[in-house]
């Protein structure tokens, strides 16, 4: 993938995808559900990037960390934005 600059007229070096940007792409956060891209396997296991869409509670989440990669952090801001959000 080439990135263009401001002007338009010289690409910019390719750049390797982190870690942090991959795993955006899969996580969500809207009004206090997470959304992973990632559909569950016969085993049990969540597999991400498959398309498919699953919604998780701040609590559900808590027991899922390990399948889905959520963080600490992804659980508190869904956490306030449902604070926030109820509030309302």
């Amino acid at each position: 993938m080439l990135l263009f600059g401001c002007s338009g007229s010289k690409p910019l070096a390719p750049q390797a995808v982190g870690y942090a940007q991959a795993m955006s792409e899969s996580l969500r956060i809207e009004r206090g559900w997470i959304f992973v891209n990632g559909t569950r396997q016969d085993d049990g296991t969540i597999a991400l990037g498959t398309g498919g869409e699953m919604r998780f509670s701040p609590f559900e989440a808590m027991s899922q960390r390990q399948d889905t990669q959520i963080t600490w952090g992804h659980i508190l801001t869904a956490s306030a934005q449902r604070l926030a959000f109820w509030r309302r």
